[in-house]
């Protein structure tokens, strides 16, 4: 990890984002590590996950960024594909509302994560599982919020909204 103090941290810290490939069209189509859900796999960079989403086939061993990839179809159900409300604001819903308050709810819960990766990764790995158990609850608070239907044909979502320590659940 690079501690981005000034410029020169700061663009050291984006050349490590790229050298990962997780942020460019270049370099690597693996990240180096073992697949999580397909341990027989290495994995694919962010970057490249999202090529093979949009191309709908999954990189294999011997694909390069410029052959693209070439291995299993990928399917994607587009019609499961929420339409979620674009730049999605708690202005736009009076107060206690449900969309508002779930809205509300899903920024204290992420504020809360990244206290907790933050405490994670600047001394108290211990609270790496307590951070783990988080994720999940925004991902579901996340879902909840992407089902509320919103008054303009769409669904709500989430903010990503920063909540003070002093003002949080």
């Amino acid at each position: 990890m690079v501690a981005v103090t000034d410029l020169a941290s700061a663009l050291a810290a984006l050349e490590e984002i790229v050298e990962q490939g997780e942020g460019t069209a270049r370099g690597e189509v693996w990240d180096g590590d073992r697949d999580v859900f397909h341990p027989d796999r290495d994995e694919v960079a962010h970057y490249y996950r999202f090529q093979e989403l949009k191309i709908g086939r999954r990189y294999r061993r011997g694909d390069t960024p410029q052959s693209g990839p070439t291995g299993e179809t990928i399917s994607v159900d587009w019609g499961g594909v929420l339409p979620m409300r674009r730049n999605p604001r708690p202005a736009d819903h009076a107060p206690g509302s449900a969309i508002r308050t779930a809205q509300e709810e899903f920024d204290h819960t992420y504020c809360t994560l990244l206290n907790l990766l933050e405490q994670a990764f600047n001394g108290s790995p211990g609270q790496l599982a307590a951070a783990t158990g988080t994720m999940y609850a925004l991902k579901a608070q996340a879902q909840t919020l992407m089902h509320l239907p919103d008054e303009d044909g769409t669904t709500a979502g989430p903010v990503f909204a920063y909540v003070p320590p002093e003002s949080r659940r």
